[in-house]
């Protein structure tokens, strides 16, 4: 009967929509949960353009140098009459150095009658240019000569020991004191530092930490 076949066409489609529904992933819609708001007393962090106002400027901060070895009290004393117009802040110091005086040749004796029992030696072998040392750490030695050069040095001391004498050779140094001129220049100042510079060859421009100087600005330290 036609009926009949209508109502299974419409059974079988049921059921075939069933088993769609039940195969396939149901997607489930939920509202995203509101943010609270920030606290007042949290701490947000500042904008680039915010950040940018308060980091200071490099270049507008004060800078500090230090102008030496120079080999004279006068020569740091006539820098610091050239700087002190275009500084904010000067120091003066003084400090020493070990300086190689040459290599010195001589010939060492324990009494001061075995020095002059040399000289008379020195004397009959024709050598020229002798002295007894007469006080510090070599005295009564015999000095046979000082030389810049290590060349000459040897020369010397292989002429005295030909002639029978037992010369010894070494360097010989000295302290000698070194003058500073430390000072503080503010932004877009430019004091005359080559000058110094140009008047004392071998000395140099340093930049140092920043110094403050109290009282009078021109201070001399202590040699180091």
């Amino acid at each position: 009967m036609p009926w009949r076949w209508m109502a299974l066409g419409l059974l079988l489609l049921n059921i075939a929509a069933g088993f769609g529904f039940l195969l396939s992933d149901p997607v489930v819609e939920t509202d995203a949960p509101d943010m609270p708001p920030l606290a007042a007393d949290v701490n947000q962090p500042p904008l680039v353009s915010e950040v940018s106002q308060f980091e200071p400027d490099a270049s507008q901060a004060p800078a500090c140098y230090s102008i030496g070895p120079l080999p004279t009290l006068l020569a740091q004393q006539r820098g610091e009459d050239r700087l002190r117009a275009f500084v904010s802040d000067l120091r003066l110091r003084q400090t020493t150095a070990d300086h190689d005086r040459g290599w010195w040749v001589y010939l060492s004796t324990s009494s001061r009658s075995e020095a002059l029992q040399l000289t008379r030696e020195l004397a009959e072998a024709d050598v020229e240019d002798y002295y007894v040392v007469a006080g510090g750490e070599m005295e009564n030695a015999v000095s046979v000569g000082l030389f810049q050069s290590i060349e000459n040095a040897r020369r010397r001391q292989a002429r005295m020991q030909e002639l029978g004498f037992n010369a010894q050779m070494e360097v010989r140094r000295e302290r000698i004191p070194q003058f500073w001129i430390d000072y503080r220049v503010t932004p877009g100042d430019e004091p005359p530092w080559r000058f110094i510079l140009r008047a004392s060859p071998g000395a140099q421009r340093m930049s140092i930490p920043c110094f403050t100087t109290s009282g009078d600005n021109a201070t001399r330290e202590p040699s180091a």
